[in-house]
């Protein structure tokens, strides 16, 4: 993620572009609140599960829609289990739209319909702007209401309607310098203040450097 935004904020920079790294790249999660049950259970270094009733949504599928023509929906993990090929067993589809020559690209079809149906289950509702996920108005829309959705996720207090599942990743990103950090102030999402670090932490198995 770190990686990525410096690249985009050095390109923009090389190319004299006023715009900030998320007007090109920005980074969400899944999550839903609900009126918490009756019995709760309190865990090491947490407020009791559920408490606030918020909960992640965690999805194990994996779908990618490129420009409303082409997408690919799959289950495999980029990891040993599901690229040795002797394990687990994985499956994936792709589908592009195409017009009545080979030449023609249909951007209005089922792959666009698939995009419109996400957008539509993780916001709660579709607006015309979704129709031009391309345009700078439609990225500033998204991106405003996932704020929207975030910080009604980490408020204590149970919205008073049921608010959208898609979440703005909790970061801020330095205009100039692409520079990331966890935008809480204890730099971990809610409920899990010892051990759910926006920014992660360094794996004790893969090598340094």
């Amino acid at each position: 993620m770190a990686m990525m935004y410096k690249k985009i904020a050095r390109a923009l920079r090389k190319m004299n572009i006023e715009a900030h790294p998320q007007d090109y790249l920005i980074f969400f999660c899944l999550g839903k609140r609900e009126k918490p049950p009756k019995s709760i259970v309190s865990t090491e270094g947490s407020v009791p599960s559920g408490k606030y009733g918020r909960s992640m949504i965690y999805v194990h599928s994996k779908a990618m829609v490129v420009d409303d023509m082409y997408t690919v929906v799959g289950s495999a993990n980029v990891n040993q289990r599901s690229m040795d090929g002797r394990r687990d067993t994985e499956i994936a589809v792709g589908c592009w739209e195409v017009g009545d020559t080979d030449d023609e690209i249909k951007n209005d079809g089922h792959v666009q319909g698939l995009r419109k149906s996400l957008w539509s289950e993780h916001f709660g509702f579709y607006e015309e702007v979704f129709d031009n996920p391309q345009s700078l108005q439609c990225v500033k829309r998204v991106r405003e209401l996932a704020a929207q959705n975030w910080s009604l996720y980490i408020k204590n207090a149970l919205p008073e309607k049921e608010s959208g599942h898609l979440l703005l990743y909790p970061i801020t990103v330095q205009r100039d310098s692409g520079e990331v950090d966890a935008a809480t102030a204890n730099r971990c999402f809610p409920d899990a203040p010892l051990t759910a670090k926006i920014l992660g932490t360094k794996s004790a198995f893969l090598p340094v450097g």
